[in-house]
């Protein structure tokens, strides 16, 4: 257990030094359907994901870790305001991220991004999913998720997104997959005057929702899992996972 945990923390630093020099370039001069497109980018782009067997921890004493990538389709923030002089490339974002069983079939996930001064980017939130239904002679589940996030891109923008999902899962030996539904909603401050990316030179604050489906899968060796998710909302967004669960 020890080396396999050594492992995961070994690959995840590896990972994050890859990853986290990626910056997200933000155009100035945004108007309302600008920055609203923006918030859908960003926004639902960054909001919260499972990525995580559909069953619960199993009570007070489950426990996970993780490491999370998500490749946020960044391209088409060029094409806002002023434009970028140059394209941008899709960014991938790392995140920490730590389960507990809280009681019963009740699960808190937290997942954060340390303020890194070459990417200006920071980002915290959680998840609280209560896995309402596990059958006992089937391998299927379903739950409910609530999630949360906020997120501050070069001090230019604050988002924050908030989540109701339902998922289904159904687990075949070390192999889960699931899917689900949803709506998330997404809220952000964006910043006027010098250095700032509004038309109006002034702070607004805008807001967008939208539906919001979900499919991914995990796969277990032991405490060790993999796992990949794609959500869709405006924008597809593709996300993987390493982590360690007992």
């Amino acid at each position: 257990m020890v080396f396999s945990f050594g492992l995961v923390v070994t690959t995840a630093l590896l990972i994050v030094g890859q990853v986290s020099h990626a910056a997200v370039l933000i155009p100035k001069n945004m108007d309302a359907g600008d920055r609203q497109e923006a918030l859908r980018i960003i926004g639902f782009g960054t909001a919260a994901k499972t990525l995580t067997d559909p069953y619960s921890l199993g009570g007070y004493e489950g426990l996970e870790f993780g490491l999370s990538i998500e490749t946020v389709p960044t391209e088409d923030l060029g094409r806002l305001g002023d434009r970028l002089a140059a394209p941008q490339a899709d960014v991938s974002i790392p995140k920490f991220t730590i389960g507990k069983g809280l009681y019963s079939n009740l699960d808190f996930f937290i997942h954060f991004i340390p303020y890194n001064q070459r990417t200006e980017l920071s980002q915290y939130g959680g998840i609280l999913r209560w896995s309402f239904y596990e059958a006992s002679s089937l391998p299927l589940s379903a739950s409910i998720l609530a999630h949360i996030n906020t997120g501050n891109i070069n001090n230019q923008i604050t988002t924050r997104s908030y989540g109701l999902d339902v998922i289904g899962g159904i687990n075949v030996n070390e192999v889960a997959l699931y899917a689900g539904v949803g709506v998330v909603q997404a809220t952000g401050t964006f910043v006027g005057g010098t250095g700032g990316v509004t038309d109006s030179s002034r702070l607004e604050t805008e807001g967008v929702s939208a539906f919001h489906t979900l499919v991914g899968g995990s796969f277990r060796i032991r405490n060790f899992f993999v796992a990949a998710q794609l959500d869709r909302t405006s924008q597809s967004v593709v996300s993987g996972k390493i982590g360690f669960r007992f």
